[in-house]
């Protein structure tokens, strides 16, 4: 199975000092996988010299309200959100989906693709082409590299200006673990083992200037 852990923090200039920024800081990196169609720690080790029965399998994916295995290759995306309207509060949701036949895979800013029995994670820049303005701008470049049962962190940072809503910069701070395992993790996956790579891509998010405040207006961006 391939896991994507996506921790994503949203906030506004209300929040960029404290007391704002020291509950966004706050959040944590790593969170504990959803119940249901996962393995406990002690299961895990063992389930590499056996495979649980289809039928308990399904039960464990309909307590947790995701679809059944579908097949071999199996994502569980799994998207943790704390944004400074909820006071940071964290809100979770997960769904489990199955690779694609041909082709890579995208979700949670990430697409996935197996080359030479690797799986290569590239960050998804579809998500940077939504927005009018963002800073900075990241190309569609590799950031992992993981074998079979390694896992990484990719961590980021950056601002964005949207036309609808309030009309004012937010930001947004994401941190990703993928993991690629033989087999079903366990809950405490990443909290309890260390990344086999950390990709740190944060930056300092400076006030924008007035110049690309005054530019963002003349070209009808508001």
């Amino acid at each position: 199975m391939i896991v994507v852990q996506r921790v994503l923090t949203a906030w506004t200039k209300r929040s960029r000092g404290a007391p704002g920024a020291v509950r966004r800081n706050a959040v944590a990196e790593v969170f504990r996988l959803p119940p249901g169609d996962l393995a406990a720690p002690e299961e895990w080790v063992k389930r590499k010299r056996g495979v649980r029965s289809a039928a308990r399998r399904h039960a464990d994916a309909k307590a947790l309200k995701l679809p059944p295995p579908a097949g071999q290759a199996e994502v569980l995306v799994h998207q943790v959100v704390a944004r400074e309207e909820d006071d940071f509060a964290v809100r979770q949701t997960a769904t489990r989906l199955t690779w694609p036949d041909a082709g890579p895979f995208s979700s949670a800013g990430v697409r996935l693709e197996m080359v030479a029995g690797q799986l290569v994670v590239t960050g998804d820049t579809q998500v940077w082409c939504q927005c009018f303005t963002v800073f900075p701008p990241r190309p569609n470049d590799t950031v992992l590299r993981l074998l079979v049962g390694q896992w990484g962190l990719w961590r980021l940072n950056f601002r964005l200006w949207e036309y609808w809503g309030n009309c004012e910069w937010q930001y947004q701070k994401w941190a990703i673990n993928v993991a690629y395992l033989p087999g079903l993790p366990p809950v405490d996956l990443f909290q309890v083992t260390e990344p086999a790579e950390i990709v740190d891509d944060m930056v300092q998010l400076s006030r924008p200037t007035g110049s690309e405040d005054r530019r963002i207006f003349r070209s009808g961006r508001r």
